[in-house]
């Protein structure tokens, strides 16, 4: 957005000429309750007048504030207050001013978010930015935003060297993009099962040198269950020996394959 948004002072214009600007409205109208802010208008007044753009025609064009709109709509108001913005503003701002406003009413939900910071980051271009207009860390921005919050350095990357999903669980663990792009290089030739043990190690400490996360990663592997399939005979004779041997079965296998390793040198 181009500066903050400021207002004229609150005018009263006949509700027949505010119409909602699609192109901008930040949130799909859920009429989900419509009735309950209805009564609430109608019993205590309207709190937050919409706020409008006014056209060349005369008439004026929804930023934020849809839904009092609609409630205003239903208890047959014919004029209601609004405030109208100072300049002409252009779709993208028109809706992220729309999107600020609905955060800050809390009235968007998970999905909508994601959306909301999407396209702030692509129309501001800079994930910092977005989060600023909406008065949100970066951090918050990164874990409702999707692939476009990450940094065009990082994106370049894809799909040669990481996924887009890879790109953007490292640009969440690891928010400085240069150092995020180094580990990306060394991980390029990695599985996609190895690539997801290293982010399991990163995300426990993301400053880590890169050997330090490798072992942890490998440690991952080393500690993965396996499933023995036995027969039936097998599996009488084993719960059997844990009997005797008093001990859980978990600890006779793990015994039981240990022995057979060092037995054969692999230990």
């Amino acid at each position: 957005m181009k500066g903050s948004l400021v207002f004229h002072k609150n005018e009263t214009v006949p509700i027949s000429k505010v119409y909602v600007w699609d192109e901008v409205e930040a949130r799909k109208l859920n009429s989900e309750g419509i009735k309950e802010l209805a009564d609430s208008i109608r019993q205590e007044g309207l709190q937050n007048p919409p706020v409008v753009q006014k056209t060349k025609d005369g008439k004026y064009k929804l930023i934020a504030g849809q839904r009092r709109l609609e409630a205003l709509r239903r208890i047959g108001t014919k004029n209601i207050p609004v405030l109208v913005v100072k300049r002409p503003y252009n779709d993208d701002d028109a809706k992220a001013v729309s999107i600020v406003e609905n955060l800050h009413r809390k009235q968007m939900n998970s999905t909508e978010m994601a959306e909301a910071c999407d396209f702030l980051v692509k129309s501001m271009k800079s994930s910092k930015k977005a989060a600023t207009a909406l008065g949100i860390s970066q951090q918050t921005l990164r874990s409702y935003s999707g692939f476009n919050s990450v940094p065009e350095k990082l994106q370049r990357l894809v799909p040669e060297k990481i996924s887009r999903n890879e790109a953007l669980r490292l640009y969440r663990i690891v928010p400085k993009v240069d150092n995020a792009v180094e580990i990306a290089n060394k991980i390029s030739k990695y599985s996609t099962v190895a690539k997801k043990r290293y982010f399991d190690a990163l995300s426990l400490d993301p400053t880590a040198p890169h050997a330090t996360i490798r072992r942890m990663a490998n440690h991952f592997r080393e500690k993965q269950n396996v499933r023995i399939k036995l027969t039936k005979q097998q599996a009488k004779g084993f719960s059997k020996a844990a009997t005797d041997n008093s001990t859980e079965p978990n600890e006779l296998a793990t015994k039981i394959i240990s022995e057979w390793l060092s037995k054969k040198g692999y230990k």
